[in-house]
């Protein structure tokens, strides 16, 4: 077990988010003013007119990583790099985990010339294109609390000619594209562990192991003395059973020296190197390991290690760790190397104390002293944070870091992270039953969407957190809610005050029903310019708003079935009215139509295919029965394609006609508008060895394999494990011998996954047979 020094009467503390001091900023988003408030949910209002903020072209940027010591034996790949740079806007370097890309990239930065405007480094570990871009502008403009729109960034960026390195930048590929396009005069150079750029989309440059002298030298600069004749061959052992790894042989260095005899260890199995080397480690070396290996992916400053750790020598042990091959030094902190995570935490019987990590970030957000900024800066810890409290039982800490970090969250304007905490916070709120978080988080994920450009889903958020709040009798923060939801498509809004209704059923507020030609035009206007959501499905947006446009004025005569079942590709439409129900069947890719009124009930069944078209013809439909407004429905319906049909009729029951939902059914609503679409590897898969089924824990997955788990990391479309490879002599699931990595390629529809492995090394490679190799195809959506 790991020594913890911190005083025992810092694990039982009493958590309390401080929310009632000076909790307000504004930041400006595209045409929006944005007035963040942490008690009663942040406000939105339009820019007046000429008062967008004129950002500052910076004369030069300058924005490098911290030197590390000089990669042995990449000389040829540094020219190459440097010969990529030259000739193609858009380069990919790439290699397996522990090959060096990130310190080949690092080193490029600080080598290779620089462009006309200057050099840029990014790490894209666990971030999203769009809070990357963000960065981008924000290091070429001086431009505190502004973020461009998507067409006035690209305007900005427009002749800005810069060399832009972004490390651990596993995305797919129209991703890196999108993401290069932001700034299409800049060189942008990515680093990954695999390859998704076509040879048409630029240069590509793929990082291997290094060859026998070179790790040689490296041994022998690790170890600060020569290889001796008598280890030769062990060297030359080590070198191919590690297949040129520089991180295998920093570590066979690193267990050589911390050994009686100093001599470098046997090859044997690589990954056999780990647990004695973590074995062998002092006390601070042990408790800082814990600690990163518990927030595995996300790293901390040494200020943060020493807080949370009470030691003050972490830099020192951190650098060490690093040498050692069981760290990784980012631009000012230190994260743990994925391999060795779950050998730290076995070793120490489970994850660092979750208390002292909440209890400390929650003191240090609150600090006046503590910025937009910083908080943004360690983004992935607080959400690996919320994560392990939520998956460990004790959603009280995640609802408690969600809530203290959601405003400056909102305030650094990086808007996928904020939502993924925000995410973490609302799931956590609904485990304690905490009415206001709950309130809280479904406000500010409403004022994202807006931003973001979701405005129909931001509408529908919107309106039921005017509703959380005022059964909670805070009128300040119902009002923010209605006021910002008159921003989003005018089919969706103004919202009445909502009044109390009678148990058990919520009721949910009236629509006004505007003039069926305005409400028409309205849809159309606003549907036109809606952006669809980054994990929406494949299902486009246009055509179901001019849809709905059309069927708004639909009279109530043109929808009287009340029951209809249809086969091979036919539509059945049922809509009723006062107490009656309304059923539709549909099979082999029909869509199904079943609305009600009035309280009434409302049932459908498809097979294959429900459209965002037939959902939008749907609501209009009952509006005309109803004299509702039936463009709400229409367009929500819109917004939320990808979602399976009932979920769909549901969300539509809601909007349409005043209707009514019972209580119970609210959690799982609001979860679907949080992550319906699917937006991860998460789901059930039908993979070349049957089934199998990601579940989800915060930002890691696992997948069974012989009664194992098998853990899976990563985020966006790039996820990586490590599979065991099994003796075959003794059936499939034998002794494991060896292992590979298993990379995961995941569609841009998040529809279907490409399963590729790496060749195991030694003895493995005869035994090796990768059963889940090949396409996955998702069963869930």
């Amino acid at each position: 077990m790991t020594e913890q020094p911190t005083p025992s009467t810092r694990e039982n503390r009493a958590y309390h988010v401080d929310i009632a001091g000076d909790a307000h900023r504004s930041v400006v988003v595209g045409d929006h003013n944005l007035l963040v408030d942490a008690q009663h949910g942040s406000s939105v209002t339009l820019l007046v007119q000429g008062r967008r903020p004129t950002p500052t072209r910076r004369e030069s940027i300058a924005l490098l990583p911290r030197r590390q010591p000089e990669p042995i034996g990449r000389s040829d790949e540094l020219t190459a790099l440097g010969r990529a740079t030259r000739e193609s806007g858009l380069v990919q370097l790439f290699g397996p985990p522990g090959i060096g890309t990130s310190a080949l990239l690092r080193h490029a930065a600080h080598r290779l010339p620089p462009g006309r405007h200057g050099v840029l480094y990014l790490n894209a570990a666990g971030r999203e294109p769009a809070d990357l871009a963000q960065e981008i502008f924000e290091a070429c403009y001086d431009s505190a609390g502004y973020a461009p729109s998507e067409t006035e960034l690209r305007r900005l960026m427009t002749g800005i000619r810069a060399v832009v390195y972004v490390d651990n930048a596993d995305l797919g590929r129209e991703q890196l594209i999108a993401l290069a396009d932001t700034a299409r005069d800049a060189t942008f150079v990515f680093a990954g562990h695999r390859r998704s750029l076509n040879s048409g989309d630029g240069a590509v440059v793929e990082l291997t192991g290094l060859d026998r002298e070179s790790a040689e030298l490296l041994l022998a600069r690790e170890l600060d003395r020569p290889i001796g004749p008598d280890e030769r061959t062990t060297a030359e052992d080590l070198w191919r059973t590690a297949q040129g790894s520089p991180l295998h042989l920093l570590r066979a260095a690193g267990l050589a020296g911390s050994g009686r005899t100093g001599l470098l260890p046997r090859p044997g199995g690589i990954a056999e190197l780990l647990p004695p080397l973590i074995a062998g480690l002092d006390a601070p070396a042990t408790d800082v390991l814990h600690l990163l290996a518990t927030l595995d992916g996300a790293d901390l400053t040494p200020r943060h290690l020493d807080a949370i750790t009470g030691r003050t020598d972490t830099t020192a042990t951190c650098e060490r760790l690093t040498r050692l091959g069981l760290l990784l030094a980012e631009d000012d902190g230190f994260r743990c190397v994925s391999d060795a995570a779950p050998v730290a935490l076995d070793r120490a019987d489970g994850p660092y104390s979750l208390d002292l990590i909440c209890a400390h970030f929650t003191d240090w957000i609150a600090r006046p002293a503590t910025t937009p900024a910083e908080v943004a800066r360690h983004s992935a810890a607080l959400e690996r944070t919320a994560a392990l409290a939520e998956a460990t039982g004790r959603p009280e800490l995640a609802v408690a870091v969600a809530r203290a970090a959601s405003p400056a969250m909102a305030g650094s304007l990086r808007f996928g992270a904020w939502g993924r905490l925000l995410g973490h916070g609302w799931s956590a709120a609904q485990q304690t039953e905490d009415r206001q978080a709950e309130a809280y988080f479904t406000h500010e994920e409403g004022i994202r969407s807006l931003l973001t450009g979701r405005r129909v889903l931001a509408g529908v958020l919107l309106g039921q957190a005017a509703l959380l709040w005022h059964r909670l009798g805070d009128t300040h923060a119902a009002s923010a809610a209605l006021n910002a939801q008159h921003y989003a498509p005018a089919a969706v809004q103004p919202l009445a005050a909502p009044t109390a209704p009678a148990a058990p059923h919520l009721a949910l507020p009236t629509p006004t029903a505007p003039d069926p030609a305005t409400a028409a035009h309205s849809v159309s206007t606003h549907m036109s310019s809606l952006t669809p959501a980054p994990h929406a499905g494949p299902a486009a947006l246009p055509h179901p708003a001019a849809s709905a446009a059309h069927h708004a004025a639909t009279p109530a005569a043109h929808a009287t079935a009340a029951h209809a079942t249809t086969t091979h590709a036919t539509a059945a439409h049922g809509t009723a009215a006062h107490g009656t129900a309304a059923h539709a069947t549909t099979t082999h890719g029909t869509a199904a139509h079943a609305t009600a009124a009035h309280g009434t009930a409302a049932h459908a069944t498809t097979a294959h295919a429900t459209t965002a078209h037939t959902a939008a013809h749907t609501a209009a439909h009952t509006a005309g029965a109803t004299g509702a407004t039936a463009t709400g429905a229409a367009g929500t319906a819109t917004a939320a394609a990808g979602f399976s049909g009932a979920k769909v009729l549901l969300l539509l029951a809601v909007l349409v006609g005043g209707g009514y939902i019972a209580r119970e059914a609210l959690p799982q609503l609001l979860d679907d508008l949080f992550a319906t679409s699917p937006d991860s590897i998460a789901g059930t898969w039908s993979t070349p060895a049957g089934t199998t089924v990601v579940d989800s824990s915060g930002s890691d997955f696992t997948i069974p394999d012989c009664g194992t788990s098998i853990r899976i990391t990563g985020s966006g479309s790039s996820y990586r494990a490590t599979l065991p490879v099994h003796n075959t002599k003794y059936g499939s699931c034998g002794p494991a011998i060896g292992s590979s990595t298993l990379n995961l390629e995941l569609s841009a529809d998040f529809r279907t996954v490409r399963a590729t492995a790496s060749t195991p090394i030694g003895d493995a490679t005869d035994s090796f047979e990768c059963s889940v190799c090949g396409t996955w195809t998702r069963l869930d959506q």
